[in-house]
């Protein structure tokens, strides 16, 4: 498995991940490319996903994975126009890289919900996929709009702000559910887009099948569609989508599905491939379906084959920064990364790691981490995206997470101090913040604790500092009977110092030496104000950043210790609007920027005054 960027004709570098059959194993004449769904979709599957890669590779298929432009750590934005046009130039551009790479005689893309309709369309273009597998796929945009803003609604009301209003409403125009949005402009092209109208060139789709959600069945116009179009199609049942959606840290991989796919794959051994001829382009044509039920041919883009680059140059704020994916080898596997630092500038000075969100992969809670992590480097802070063991793409066994407490292991920590000692070592910083979300900020606080290259702690809606004391409470979270008295253990001091004295065990010699002089002078005395008052000591600085309801911020509020900058100057706090602990609504994601960029610029400063 190994990440690149792909650079397709007037689309953004596209990021991929090629997993390649290894020696030995039957050779297939099919290469696989797999398409993503949109938003909450994409975060929760990616594992499953990345699972399906590898199944398909260890059965001697290649399999190129792909981001598309303005979502993951593919390059743009989704606010950036025309992405129907982007994303089914990408998939194009994905799948003749893909042939070329692979050297198979035939091209099969799986797609799942909008990864699946940018393969129809991509097709109609005249893109070389020769089979498709579409999962929760419709034939009309409007109807994957409709479904994405029932979502959204039903979620707004959960999210509104203490004071009862709604928060401020999405842009006229836009959709989105989940954290992730559509603009006008993009809502406007999909409303438009009909796949049963589309006029598919000869050869392209040539085998489709068509999976069932979990009982729910196929779109039949699109069924009717395709076989009108004289195309052999096959209706399956897809067992296991659910279960694949379900929250990240619970996703299950469906395997029966994976198992079905790789059959109906191997049956196209032996079947000719078209010509590799491109078809003639097509005039007088409009940009998306224009519904009706005629057929709609669509003018194919440019025709240059997609060129692989081990790193992507991006041009933010007038900074040329460049992204870079970093595997750190480990006994379990590898540990990976994406590396984002300005091409001029920078030095061993301050940089960023930007954890995981609970076992959201790397791009941080919708999307986040990607768009700090550019803006940061710009502004000459080199920033590592990081999946620790076990998410993203890194190495490890992630059902384990399915148990909450396998989030808050010593070992994580330890893989965060691994990471800055590659950076470290590679020249690229010497200081660090460390930014992290629920048990990303736990991390972050223990990185703190240990490690003296640790400037700052960033810590968004942690759910715990000590996870001991938190267990039963994480239970009751994941049960949804949260109640307030359950939240006093976690910082309440009911912790024994010997545990306290065990993290500082791990921490660098002369800060564990002050820490346990001072422990032997305070005895019973509250471990956390301890720890507090040691980071302080230290130079450390702290953010603490919560949404509302949020139920520790609540305790430290009831505790005094927040706010109490007299004894911890160290200290900031940030409140965020609404109540998603996920800083879903759009107006949460803005302000946690703005503070989050606050706190880098206090940090810029008394890195200068040093």
């Amino acid at each position: 498995m190994r990440g690149l960027y792909l650079d397709v004709s007037d689309v953004e570098p596209v990021f991929a991940v090629l997993h390649a059959p290894e020696d030995g194993h039957r050779r297939r004449e099919t290469a696989v490319l797999l398409c993503p769904p949109f938003g909450w979709e994409d975060v929760c599957s990616y594992r499953s996903r990345r699972a399906w890669a590898q199944d398909l590779a260890d059965a001697g298929f290649p399999a190129l994975r792909i981001d598309l432009p303005g979502a993951g750590d593919s390059a743009g934005s989704p606010v950036d126009a025309a992405r129907v046009a982007a994303w089914t130039r990408a998939v194009s551009g994905a799948a003749r890289w893909l042939a070329a790479e692979s050297g198979r005689d035939r091209v099969a893309a799986i797609g799942i919900g909008l990864g699946g309709m940018m393969i129809v369309r991509a097709a109609a273009e005249g893109a070389p996929i020769d089979d498709a597998v579409l999962w929760a796929v419709p034939a009309r945009g409007r109807a994957f709009l409709r479904e994405l803003r029932a979502f959204g609604r039903m979620e707004s009301a959960k999210w509104s702000p203490q004071d009862g209003s709604k928060g401020p409403p999405l842009p006229r125009g836009y959709a989105g559910a989940g954290g992730f949005v559509l603009t006008a402009e993009t809502t406007k092209a999909l409303d438009r887009l009909d796949l049963a109208t589309l006029e598919l060139p000869e050869g392209r789709l040539a085998r489709v099948l068509l999976l069932e959600r979990d009982g729910i069945d196929v779109d039949k116009r699109l069924v009717d569609h395709l076989r009108a179009s004289g195309r052999e199609v096959t209706v399956a049942p897809g067992p296991g989508f659910n279960a694949m959606m379900a929250e990240p840290q619970e996703a299950v991989p469906p395997l029966e599905t994976f198992a079905a796919v790789r059959s109906w794959l191997s049956e196209s051994v032996g079947i000719q491939a078209p010509e590799p001829d491109e078809p003639a382009e097509q005039e007088g044509i409009v940009e998306e379906g224009s519904g009706g039920g005629a057929q709609v041919a669509v003018s194919a883009p440019p025709r240059e084959l997609a060129i692989q680059r081990d790193a992507a140059e991006l041009l933010v704020g007038g900074v040329l920064i460049r992204e870079t994916p970093l595997a750190i080898e480990q006994p379990f596997g590898r540990l990976f990364g994406v590396l984002t630092e300005p091409v001029e500038g920078g030095g061993a000075g301050l940089g960023a790691v930007l954890l995981n969100a609970g076992a959201i992969r790397r791009i941080g809670p919708n999307r986040m981490w990607v768009e700090m992590a550019r803006r940061w480097a710009a502004r000459g802070v080199p920033s590592l995206r990081l999946d620790l063991e076990g998410l993203g793409d890194s190495d490890g066994d992630d059902t384990r997470f399915a148990d909450v407490a396998e989030l808050y292991i010593p070992q994580l920590v330890d893989q965060v101090q691994i990471a800055m000692d590659v950076l470290e070592a590679q020249g690229t910083a010497q200081r660090f913040v460390l930014v992290g979300l629920c048990s990303g900020a736990y991390w972050a606080f223990h990185g703190a604790l240990r490690d003296e290259r640790v400037a700052a702690a960033f810590m968004l809606n942690p759910r715990t500092l000590f996870w001991d004391a938190a267990q039963e409470t994480v239970r009751y979270l994941r049960r949804g009977l949260l109640k307030r008295s359950s939240w006093r253990m976690v910082a309440s001091g009911e912790v024994a110092p010997s545990r306290v004295a065990g993290v500082i065990r791990s921490a660098p010699r002369s800060l564990a030496r002050r820490a346990m002089d001072r422990l032997q002078r305070v005895g019973n005395a509250d471990q956390l104000d301890l720890l507090l008052d040691l980071l302080r000591d230290n130079g450390k600085q702290l953010l603490f950043m919560f949404s509302e309801e949020e139920p520790l911020h609540e305790e430290l509020v009831r505790q005094g210790r927040l706010p109490r900058n007299e004894r911890w100057p160290n200290i900031k706090l940030e409140l965020i609007p609404g109540r998603d602990h996920t800083l879903r609504p759009l107006y949460s994601q803005e302000r946690a920027h703005e503070a989050l960029d606050r706190a880098l610029d206090r940090e810029l400063t008394r890195g200068l005054a040093r």
